[in-house]
């Protein structure tokens, strides 16, 4: 196994040995199931740290998403805290920031404008709802589909 380069073992500092495990993983991708405070946050902010640390990954190369600004936040402070100065490439957002952003970069390509925006949820409904009309229907209505077949 290479030389643990110096900081990669402070990452590991007070890790179970499960968390250890995964921070530490190298065979590819991992999907860790933990439930509530059982430190998913802490095991992937480690591993983005030990990824960088033990140079498996360039910080822009590394992207997290989650789901909640929150989340996406405390992630972001617990990286920085962890890597060494100067490694703020690494991309930690929420899967619609993300997204947002993505479409933002590429909008002429994808033959959208540049100024186009995501419509909020009331946007939506009243979009809906001023052009249910207008999107193609059937005349015959919506298939039926009997799951309960006992009561034909």
């Amino acid at each position: 196994m290479a030389e643990t380069p110096r900081g990669a073992h402070a990452i590991l500092d007070g890790l179970t040995e499960a968390q250890r495990e995964a921070v530490t993983h190298l065979a590819g991708p991992l999907l860790i199931i933990a439930g509530a405070g059982t430190g998913k946050t802490t095991v992937i902010t480690r591993r983005i740290a030990h990824l960088i640390a033990t140079r498996q990954a360039r910080p822009s190369e590394v992207l997290a998403l989650t789901f909640t600004d929150k989340a996406a936040a405390e992630m972001e402070e617990r990286v920085d805290q962890l890597v060494p100065y100067g490694y703020a490439d690494v991309q930690i957002a929420t899967f619609h920031a993300f997204g947002d952003r993505l479409i933002k970069e590429n909008a002429l390509e994808l033959g959208l404008t540049p100024d186009f925006r995501v419509l909020t949820r009331a946007e939506q409904v009243i979009f809906v709802r001023d052009h249910l009309f207008e999107f193609p229907s059937s005349t015959s209505g919506p298939s039926v589909i009997p799951l309960d077949t006992s009561r034909r």
